[in-house]
C-alpha cells in the first residue's frame, strides 16, 4: 500500500503531528527530517517542509521521488482574509493561487505561473473524506472553504490585504506560504492533495504578528488533530 504523506512547516506543526502520531521513528535523508508511522497497516510519512515555497517544493519533490505516495497532506496555520472569521477557525481550500506572481503584461491571468493553470485544484474525493470527518465530530470547528493564497511573504500590512483582494475579487480565503507550491508540486506529479489549515491569525482583529506568535501552537493542534482523524479514516 502507498504510504501517505503529511507535511507541516514549522517545527511547532510539525511537533503537533507527531504527538498525534507518537509511536514514530526518525530519520534523515538529504538534509531533510523525516518520521515514520503507521495507522493500522497503513504508512504514513511526516516531514517539516520549513517555510517558504522553494523549501516545501524541495522537500516535496523528494518526498514524492522517495515514497510515491498515494496522497499528500498539508497542515498547519494560516492568516484569514475574510470579515468575520475567528482565530481557531479553519480553512479547508478548493483552489490554491500564487498572490505574489504577477506575469500579466504576457498575457497570463493574475497569480498564474507561466505553464501551469491559473488555479490549483484539490482533491474532491479527499475532501469527501474530510467532510465526513467533521461531520463526526461533536463540536466540529468553523469551516471556510474557497481560495487558499500562497507567497513568500508574512501578510499584515493593509496594502498588502488590499492588494489580494483588488487581485483576486476579495475570494481568497486565507493566505500562508507554502500551499502554492505544495499544490504545484502535486499537481505536476499528478498525486492528490488535500491542505487543512487553522487561523492563527484574522484582519481587522488585533496585531496580526502577536496573534500569529500567540496562537500558532494552538492551530498547529487542531489542525494535527483533524489531520489524524482524516488519516484513520482514509486507512
Amino acid at each position: 500500500m502507498k504510504p501517505i504523506v503529511i507535511v507541516a512547516a514549522m517545527p511547532q506543526e510539525r511537533d503537533a503531528l507527531l504527538k498525534v502520531f507518537p509511536e514514530h521513528k526518525e530519520y534523515v535523508h538529504y538534509n531533510t527530517c523525516m518520521f515514520e508511522t503507521k495507522v493500522g497497516n497503513q504508512k504514513i510519512i511526516i516531514a517539516e517542509s520549513g517555510v517558504g515555497k522553494v523549501n516545501a517544493a524541495c522537500t516535496l519533490t523528494l518526498l514524492l521521488s522517495d515514497f510515491n505516495p498515494r496522497c499528500v497532506i498539508n497542515t498547519g496555520s494560516a492568516g484569514g482574509l475574510q470579515t468575520g472569521q475567528q482565530i481557531l477557525d479553519i480553512v479547508i481550500p478548493d483552489e490554491v493561487a500564487y498572490t505574489d506572481v504577477d506575469i500579466t503584461p504576457l498575457g497570463f491571468e493574475y497569480g498564474q505561473m507561466m505553464g501551469s493553470p491559473p488555479r490549483f485544484s484539490t482533491s474532491p474525493e479527499l475532501h469527501t473524506q474530510l467532510n465526513a470527518v467533521l461531520a463526526e465530530m461533536e463540536h466540529p470547528p468553523r469551516c471556510h472553504r474557497g481560495l487558499l493564497g500562497s507567497a513568500d511573504s508574512f501578510i499584515y500590512k493593509e496594502s498588502q490585504i488590499e492588494n489580494i483582494k483588488a487581485n483576486f475579487d476579495n475570494q481568497v480565503q486565507c493566505v500562508e506560504m507554502e500551499g502554492g507550491a505544495i499544490a504545484h508540486t502535486c499537481s505536476r506529479f499528478g498525486v492528490p492533495f488535500l491542505i487543512l489549515r487553522a487561523l492563527s491569525d484574522v484582519p481587522d482583529k488585533g496585531d496580526n504578528a502577536m496573534d500569529f506568535n500567540t496562537f500558532l501552537p494552538k492551530a498547529s493542534v487542531m489542525s494535527a488533530e483533524i489531520c489524524l482523524k482524516l488519516v484513520k479514516r482514509i486507512a
